[in-house]
């Protein structure tokens, strides 16, 4: 979404949007493009510059929220939060990095049953994370919760990945990385 737009958005959820109607014009100039009110005197309002302020300590605010950078030491919420989100975020890249490792080694016909599995994985791994973290809903630890499944359940499956990477063809006693785990279960 586009700084104008979200700027537009805060502006409307701020005050009337007959108050708060603003406009991208290009500017001259190659490339250039600016916020500036639909009518000059538009300004002129103590309400505009109101919506104009507020919206602009809206953006910066959000902004600033995304800059944080996850500190071990902090153990705010917000902060657990802010941490748990880099996990999941550096599980997926190498989760990425596996696949494409995978698909290298793999023909067409192969990458496309890589492919509609890993899909079906994904939708699984969402699925799994909303029902197991269903009953914290609404509360605080509820992020928190859902980022630590997803990266559970996607270091789980760069695991497998990276199994079926090392495997010699023919041999389907490595195909599954916790086949000792699996023992457990009846």
């Amino acid at each position: 979404m586009s700084t104008a737009s979200m700027l537009h958005r805060a502006c409307e959820w701020l005050v009337p949007s007959n108050l708060c109607h603003l406009r991208l014009v290009a500017l001259r100039g190659p490339g250039m493009a600016g916020m500036v009110p639909s009518r000059q005197d538009d300004l002129e309002t103590p309400m505009r510059r109101i919506c104009l302020s507020a919206c602009l300590v809206v953006l910066a605010a959000g902004s600033a929220a995304r800059a944080q950078e996850c500190d071990r030491n902090d153990d705010s919420q917000q902060m657990m939060n802010i941490c748990a989100g880099e996990d999941y975020k550096a599980a997926d890249a190498k989760l990425n990095t596996a696949y494409q490792d995978l698909v290298g080694g793999n023909d067409a016909k192969t990458n496309k049953l890589l492919q509609a599995a890993q899909r079906a994985w994904i939708s699984f791994r969402d699925a799994e994370c909303d029902y197991s973290t269903a009953d914290s809903e609404g509360g605080s630890i509820h992020p928190l919760e859902v980022l630590e499944c997803l990266t559970r359940l996607t270091n789980d499956r760069i695991k497998q990945l990276t199994a079926v990477a090392n495997c010699e063809e023919g041999d389907v006693s490595c195909a599954s990385p916790d086949e000792d785990e699996g023992d457990d279960l009846q």
